[in-house]
């Protein structure tokens, strides 16, 4: 099969290309990375048959046939993840400066120790996710989880770099000065972001490829940003891009294999493994990486998807336990098409009826009312189903690549706000 054949045509090369360039550690980092999506685009299709053998399947619900797929093929992607980012360690730390300070030939146990904490908490996170797709988790304990597994990233901040404050805008300085400690309630924060992180991917969800298309778009942004700012005069500020590098060229490399099988129309579903795992690298690159306000304007759609849902998640508004879209067509041998999914508001509380009104009016919603003007039912609250409210009759493969063109947008604004509008409110 073709994938096979690029794979065996391609290894020989990049072995070449590694040994060429094993004392650069960027160069070595790519050619391993390229073997980890090679081979994952090669595993995958020979996993689904375990997989489907050990009971981890599901039916594609928006496609006519609905089709048995290998659920949780996230686990192998995120497997190869860990494997590329252990055999990177002895390249990363082989020449660890070249500077003439007599300090230089101390070996750099403060980044070794960043790194594999980063990679604590990501093999934490892939088993904690895939603990979620066999035992189907509670909400509380897909809250509880990712605080557990960012303890060794947060630990490692603490003692290596341990900086609480934060730069005041200029608007609110004449009240709280420049800066303002914050002590553990930045802890609090960061903690906060990496639980966030790890659900916002996995809420925005239900589609074939959308959970790792909008992660490829993140990752490919943040590579930019760092590619863009890595030949810096401040050591400290280059390595910090290189660490987020070194962390998100693997991740990128497996997860386009991954897309690959999982784009419409899908041969395997990536599973809650997937979108916990995507979720911590983000937050482990905005944490040590120390660019955490620039991860959360990248997070925009997953942000507005999070506030937009909240009357659901919080339970004021009922929330099924599936909200993805739903298929229909106009004939037999119609092209099926996406529409939103509803919920009743019978058992509505006072307050989320509320909110829905609000929404109705911003243009947010489409409500069903009874003879008697009555709200009777809802488009559920996720940003695919706002999409659908918006647009009209999208193909499965449309309402995605309109998902990921919003994701695409987000980061320019995101980049824009943050190197062309940020002196408005910091200098």
């Amino acid at each position: 099969m073709l994938h096979n054949r690029v794979t065996l045509a391609s290894s020989p090369v990049l072995l070449a290309l590694l040994w060429q360039f094993r004392d650069e550690p960027l160069a070595v980092c790519t050619c391993i990375s390229l073997l980890a999506g090679l081979f994952t685009w090669c595993l995958i299709p020979a996993s689904t048959v375990l997989f489907k053998r050990a009971g981890l399947s599901g039916r594609d619900l928006s496609k006519p046939a609905r089709p048995l797929l290998a659920e949780s093929m996230g686990m192998v992607a995120a497997t190869l993840y860990l494997v590329a980012t252990f055999v990177f360690i002895p390249a990363q730390f082989q020449y660890w400066s070249e500077s003439p300070d007599s300090r230089s030939h101390v070996f750099p146990f403060d980044r070794l120790g960043e790194y594999l904490s980063a990679l604590l908490s990501l093999q934490s996170m892939v088993f904690l996710g895939f603990a979620d797709d066999v035992f189907n988790l509670r909400w509380r304990f897909k809250l509880l989880l990712p605080s557990i597994a960012s303890i060794p990233v947060l630990i490692v901040y603490y003692v290596g770099y341990g900086v609480t404050h934060v730069v005041v805008p200029v608007f609110m300085r004449p009240w709280l000065g420049s800066t303002v400690d914050l002590g553990m309630l930045y802890y609090v924060y960061i903690g906060l972001m990496a639980v966030f992180c790890t659900n916002a991917i996995n809420i925005l969800a239900g589609i074939n490829g959308v959970e790792v298309g909008q992660s490829l778009v993140i990752a490919l942004s943040i590579i930019v940003k760092d590619v863009a700012n890595i030949n810096s005069n401040n050591p400290d500020y280059e390595y910090h891009h290189l660490f987020s590098l070194y962390l998100l060229l693997p991740f990128t490399a497996v997860s386009l294999a991954l897309y690959y099988w999982n784009v419409f129309p899908a041969r395997v579903f990536v599973g809650d493994t997937y979108c916990y795992f995507a979720g911590m690298t983000f937050a482990v690159c905005g944490i040590l990486g120390h660019f955490s306000k620039t991860l959360l304007l990248l997070f925009g759609p997953q942000i507005f998807n999070f506030i937009y849902s909240t009357p659901q998640i919080f339970g004021l508004v009922p929330c099924p336990r599936h909200r993805l879209p739903q298929m229909k067509r106009l004939s037999v041998h119609g092209t099926p098409y996406m529409v939103p999914s509803r919920t009743q508001l019978e058992g509505a509380r006072p307050l989320g009826l509320l909110i829905i009104q609000v929404y109705e009016k911003l243009g947010l919603v489409d409500v069903e009312r009874d003879e008697s003007g009555q709200m009777t039912s809802v488009n559920n609250l996720t940003l695919l189903n706002l999409v659908l409210v918006r647009s009209s009759r999208l193909t499965e493969a449309q309402l995605n690549n309109r998902i990921l063109l919003i994701q695409t947008v987000n980061s320019v604004l995101a980049f824009i706000i943050r190197y062309r509008l940020s002196h408005l409110f910091y200098f």
